[in-house]
């Protein structure tokens, strides 16, 4: 019996509330799902476009002393990462919780292909 008295009580409402609509206006309707989809469609364009240029209004500063020229992800969280600091250059390896200096370039070594003979030389070594 409480289960009849709660099915009434529950559809009662939606019965009036359908009575009391009118005819359904396919049209407006259409129009206002086009609408609310083209406003969607746009705010996620603008989120695009934004993240495209990134947000990096406080690295954009003149005279930084530091400038990171270009980084590798080598697999997981690891990675390489080329930096000028004042002018001299370091490669950085980069680990899940730590930074390592892999190698110091000299003046001459920015230019004239000694990096490569320097890292044949080394790889030699090792091997």
């Amino acid at each position: 019996m409480a289960r009849l008295l709660f099915f009434i009580l529950l559809i009662l409402p939606v019965d009036l509330c359908a009575a009391e609509t009118a005819p359904l206006n396919l049209f407006r309707s259409g129009l206002k799902l086009a609408v609310a989809m083209a406003i969607v469609i746009g705010i996620m364009l603008l989120f695009h476009a934004v993240s495209r240029k990134g947000f990096r209004l406080l690295e954009k500063r003149q005279g930084g002393h530091i400038r990171v020229m270009e980084s590798r992800p080598m697999g997981g969280r690891k990675a390489l990462c080329l930096v000028e600091v004042d002018g001299q250059r370091l490669l950085l390896g980069l680990g899940n919780d730590r930074v390592e200096l892999l190698h110091h370039f000299d003046a001459e070594a920015n230019s004239d292909g000694q990096f490569e003979k320097h890292l044949r030389s080394h790889a030699e070594a090792q091997s």
